[in-house]
């Protein structure tokens, strides 16, 4: 399993007598706020995803109708990071007694490269996966084994096709869920844009901590840095992070052998974590646009090629500075 890692800095910044006073307070109560929200979303079960109103679940594409209601948005700020490259969809939950069994033939011709991730539902733990990567692409059938109990299926798709399918589903043997062709259009994930526009009061207690969580990551454990900010990550994916202030820049110094075999994916947050911007990194050298506000970033890099793509921390170097 790929270990996330936030980007290290020279230096541990030390906060401000305003921050002292201010910004470390109201940040330690929302972080409190965050996570007496999640216990209550966590046990609100079934907010996430129609199916549980169905006979049979159905795959869940996440998109601007899926979050209409305001508390499925404010169900999926308190859970994860947006992953604003991937076509996402979700089913469950379902109840499973030992296996759980897709269909790949649906993603392998859908997009050049996925991941299906296997989640615990209420707490949304992250079990196992299984992608592009890792199968050998001989079998139509690839398999979670498991304990009895409820789970959700995960599905990410990388540059998709015009038209994706979602796979069929088996459990315990018993197809439960069918197959279906979904429209896929290049913008599929614009939505998120305009995500923003529905901020509220609510949305910024939630995360309001997060920026100087990030900020000052230095003087806390990695561990827990990466398990509050990044939930349920990608268990192939690599993270870097960090905050970025008003007047700054994200700037990259990448190894071409790193550019030349791994995915590189930049986002901007706003430090109430809704998405502002996002697009995919080609090039060693690397200036983002200058930062108009406190925000936050996250980098994911992922292999293109291989599971186990030779990967050396140094080729990677992502820091913040002001646009000189």
């Amino acid at each position: 399993m790929t270990t996330s890692t936030s980007n290290p800095t020279p230096k541990k910044p030390l906060p401000t007598p305003l921050e002292w006073l201010w910004e470390i307070p109201l940040s330690f109560l929302s972080f409190i706020f965050s996570r007496i929200l999640k216990v209550v979303m966590q046990s609100l079960t079934g907010v996430f995803s129609a199916s549980n109103a169905q006979e049979s679940p159905e795959w869940q594409l996440v998109s601007a109708k899926f979050l209409e209601k305001p508390v499925k948005l404010l169900w999926a700020m308190s859970r994860a990071r947006w992953n604003l490259h991937a076509m996402v969809s979700i089913v469950g939950p379902l109840e499973v007694k030992e296996v759980i069994s897709i269909d790949i033939t649906s993603a392998q011709k859908s997009a050049k490269s996925w991941t299906v991730v296997l989640y615990t539902t209420p707490s949304f733990d992250t079990i196992d996966s299984f992608s592009s990567l890792t199968v050998s692409g001989e079998n139509q059938w690839e398999s979670f084994k498991v304990q009895p109990g409820r789970y959700l299926l995960g599905l990410r798709y990388y540059h998709w096709t015009p038209t994706v399918e979602v796979p069929t589903v088996k459990v315990d043997g018993v197809k439960v869920v069918e197959a279906k062709t979904i429209p896929a259009p290049r913008d599929v994930n614009g939505f998120y844009r305009d995500l923003i526009q529905r901020k509220t009061f609510l949305h910024v207690w939630l995360n309001y901590y997060v920026f100087s969580l990030l900020r000052f990551k230095q003087w806390l454990p990695e561990k827990f840095v990466k398990d509050v900010f990044l939930p349920v990550p990608n268990p192939e994916t690599r993270f870097y992070y960090g905050a970025v202030k008003p007047g700054e820049v994200v700037k990259f110094e990448l190894n071409p052998e790193l550019v030349a075999n791994y995915y590189i994916y930049y986002s901007l947050y706003s430090r109430e974590c809704f998405p502002l911007d996002w697009y995919p990194i080609s090039e060693s050298a690397h200036k983002t646009a200058v930062n108009q506000e406190k925000s936050l970033y996250i980098v994911r890099i992922h292999p293109k090629f291989s599971k186990e793509a030779e990967f050396k921390n140094e080729w990677v170097n992502i820091n913040t500075c002001s646009d000189i």
